[in-house]
Formats: structure tokens, sequence, C-alpha cells
């Protein structure tokens, strides 16, 4: 009888602690909500913690490709539970991460349909952002398309100077026609590179007179 009491009582506590362990599960789960999407590579989850895509930058909403990202980026996690991995915390107070939707890495999704660059930021999945985002590249889509990238011979623009950004300093700089590189310049967008109507208006914008301007 003593015996049978016993197994009772330990069968009894072992479904009462795998009951509290599955009601924590979902209480944990239940704040991986996304609640609110900011722009094509931030948002915010239920429990208030922001999350930025880890490997992914996406263009500010103001500016082009900025409004389809989020909106991508919306489609995908908006309001559905994510599983965040190799969490880091950025200086601005959000948490860096891999995130997946029922196993799709997301930060991959956006890279690959190109609403976003990759910063090859060091995490175990970069050779895989890193192919997606040069897929994109090859495939002119997204902000790499028409949308937002101008080549030297496919300006409409009636303004003729061009403002150009160094990759590698952020420098900015605007080029006019008379300018040695000026026919080699390509226009993106999607980083605030664009056309200024004279130099006054691009000196406000913060761009100073290439080298190569006479």
């Amino acid at each position: 009888m003593l015996k049978n009491f016993l197994i009772f009582t330990l069968s009894l506590i072992s479904l009462t602690s795998l009951i509290f362990n599955f009601r924590s599960y979902q209480q944990i789960a239940s704040q991986n909500l996304v609640v609110k999407v900011v722009d094509g590579d931030t948002f915010q989850l239920k429990s208030g913690k922001r999350v930025r895509l880890k490997g992914v930058d996406a263009p500010e909403y103001s500016r082009c490709g900025g409004k389809e990202a989020k909106e991508r980026l919306s489609q995908l996690i908006s309001n559905k539970k994510v599983k965040l991995t190799e969490e880091t915390q950025e200086a601005y107070g959000r948490s860096l991460a891999l995130v997946y939707y029922q196993n799709i890495l997301i930060n991959k999704i956006i890279l690959e349909e190109g609403w976003g660059r990759t910063d090859y930021q060091k995490n175990s999945q970069r050779n895989i952002l890193t192919a997606a985002f040069h897929q994109a590249q090859q495939n002119k889509i997204g902000i790499w398309s028409s949308l937002c990238r101008e080549g030297p011979d496919q300006s409409v623009n009636d303004c003729l100077i061009k403002g150009n950004i160094d990759k590698s300093t952020y420098d900015k700089f605007y080029h006019l026609p008379n300018c040695k590189q000026y026919n080699q310049i390509i226009i993106e967008k999607d980083i605030g590179e664009g056309y200024f109507c004279s130099e006054e208006e691009a000196i406000k914008a913060g761009f100073k007179k290439a080298s190569g301007c006479p």
C-alpha cells in the first residue's frame, strides 16, 4: 500500500512539474511575439525587447527601399512568435540576433530579396547571408533594381550634380558634369546618394566637391 502511495505521489509530482515547465515555456514563447515592426531590419517583441536582424542593414524608412523593406519584414514576422539565436547587445540598447520563424532564417530572406545590405558581421550564418546579399545584387532586385539604383547612362533627372558616398569612409562628395569621374558614378539612393540642382544644395546636404572636379 505504501509502495503504491509513493508511486502515485511521485507520478503526481512529475505531472505537476511537467505542467509547470510547459506553462513556463508558453510564457517565455509568448514574450517573443512580434508586436511592432519598426523598419526593414528592426522590430519589437511583446516583452518590450527591440531586436535588429544581425548581419542586415536595411534602408532607413525615409530613403529609397525603406518602405518596401519594412512592409516585407512585416509580412514575414508581424504578430508571429520568432526564435532568436546568437544574441548580442548593440550600443543603442537593441539586441542583434539571427531571427527564425518556423526554421526560416528571416535575415537571409531580407537580403536575398534585395531589401538590405549585409554588414559582414561575424556569426554562424555569415557565409549564407553574404551569398544571399550577392545573389540579390546579381539579380538586380529590390534596392539593386532601377527602383533605387541608377547607372551612369540611366539618369532621367533634370538636376545634374551627382551626390556620391565613399563606402569605406562614408565621406560625401558631389560631382559636376565636367568632373573627371562623373560618367562612372552610380547613384545608390538607398544609402542617401542622389542628384542636386546646385552646388549650394549639395553643400547644405553635407557633400563637398570631389577632388577630380575643376
